[in-house]
């Protein structure tokens, strides 16, 4: 059954921004405001409408300037945010939600999501928060960010209206093939992506492990012992840049950018609503938006499954990028 979006006032465009980036910090550097304000309204001016966001993209600052540069166009943006952390549990719930709404300068979210709801977390109570939320008119729709077949099972025990999960996916992050695709599907949940672009690494800008940016190579994809890696696997470097090359071959046979065909890879998968991708100015939204109009063949689908299945099989059905220790379920 696919996700009813009824309650939203427009629709959601199959590409959407995503705002961590710009709230700048040690990961993504220095960024200007002017800059960030300008890409979003790139973006709305582009006909994209979901603009995402989170408390947790730095400490708030992504919020407050996704707020300004809404002011006088905000009947054009579904409006996306997150609870997540400490803050999961219904006061806090509800209290992160009520200092989101003065941080974005809006009295309505479009979408609320639970941001990560690991083992242990309270997600009843988290529940029953998103809904007195909804019920208050306070957000429209409501979704989950990270989030497997386990608690897809106790969202739909215990809530209802429930419409997406937001899920890192790419060619080279294929992890939520094995089990969460399904479970979507079976919740009526469409998928949000984010990290399309694997953290520029589809770009193709990077030529090896040693040429990503600390923070960008704490993933799985890498050996554990780069700056900020919190995981105890060994790594893929090797196997995953071989895979970036073999994807690269795909793209330039079709004369196209390989950061176009992964993002319009996405765009063919099945459940998936809407790709968020991350821009920094104007002219990164431009680039982007290439990728709505490239329709890939079978051939070419099925040529990008040869080359980044051996990638999929080592890194296996657990969908955090981060951890190997825990695990979405």
């Amino acid at each position: 059954m696919a996700p009813s979006t009824d309650s939203l006032p427009l629709p959601v465009s199959r590409l959407a921004l995503g705002t961590w980036a710009m709230a700048g910090g040690p990961l993504w550097g220095p960024q200007d405001e002017a800059d960030s304000i300008a890409t979003i309204q790139a973006a709305l001016d582009a006909g994209i409408t979901l603009i995402d966001t989170a408390p947790g993209y730095g400490g708030g600052r992504s919020e407050e300037i996704t707020g300004r540069a809404l002011r006088g166009r905000r009947d054009r943006a579904l409006l996306a945010t997150k609870v997540g952390g400490s803050d999961l549990g219904y006061d806090s719930s509800i209290a992160s939600c009520e200092a989101s709404l003065r941080r974005l300068d809006t009295d309505c979210l479009d979408l609320l999501q639970i941001h990560w709801c690991p083992p242990g977390s309270p997600l009843e109570d988290t529940i029953a928060a998103f809904e007195k939320l909804r019920a208050d008119g306070k957000v429209r729709a409501l979704g989950v960010s990270n989030c497997g077949p386990q608690t897809l099972g106790r969202l739909r025990a215990t809530g209802t209206g429930w419409v997406t999960n937001q899920l890192a996916y790419n060619l080279l992050w294929r992890a939520i093939e094995f089990a969460i695709v399904e479970a979507c599907a079976d919740a009526g949940l469409g998928i949000l992506c984010y990290s399309p672009l694997a953290q520029g690494l589809l770009t193709g800008r990077f030529r090896d492990a040693s040429a990503v940016p600390a923070g960008r190579n704490r993933t799985r994809h890498f050996a554990p012992n780069h700056e900020l890696s919190r995981h105890g696997d060994a790594g893929h470097e090797a196997l995953t840049f071989a895979t970036i090359a073999k994807v690269r071959a795909v793209a330039d046979a079709l004369g196209e950018p390989m950061g176009d065909v992964a993002l319009a890879w996405l765009l063919h998968q099945r459940g998936v609503s809407s790709v968020i991708f991350g821009a920094r100015n104007p002219a990164q939204v431009a680039a982007n938006l290439r990728s709505a109009e490239l329709r890939l063949d079978e051939g070419t689908l099925a040529a990008l499954d040869a080359a980044t299945a051996d990638l999929k099989a080592a890194l296996g059905p657990n969908a955090d990028m981060w951890n190997a220790e825990t695990r979405i379920v």
